[in-house]
């Protein structure tokens, strides 16, 4: 994974009003004090080379699974944009703990 950020935080402004309602948002026995915020996505080299490495294994993967039940978690893994989001997640985890292998 790339040490080097990739992302780019991105003023999004309608994001205000939904931070203003998650802080310290009041639930009783709890309190949830949050916030959202945007990033851009533009990959790296060296996130698209670890995105086409994954879809690789993915896809071998599928290839040598005996597993035909429609209701596994892995016949998912058949739709190209279920693939592209498990991807995108293994980037963003990598990006945001970066001393962790996600792969």
């Amino acid at each position: 994974m790339s040490k080097t950020p990739s992302m780019k935080f991105l003023e999004y402004t309608p994001f205000d009003s939904i931070n203003l309602f998650l802080d310290q948002l009041n639930l009783g026995d709890c309190t949830i004090s949050g916030n959202l915020e945007a990033f851009s996505c533009k990959h790296t080299a060296t996130d698209r080379r670890l995105s086409i490495s994954l879809e690789h294994e993915i896809l071998d993967y599928l290839g040598k699974s005996s597993d035909s039940d429609p209701s596994s978690p892995v016949e998912h893994l058949s739709s190209r944009s279920s693939r592209k989001t498990l991807i995108y997640l293994v980037l963003t985890l990598g990006h945001m703990y970066p001393d962790y292998d996600f792969r």
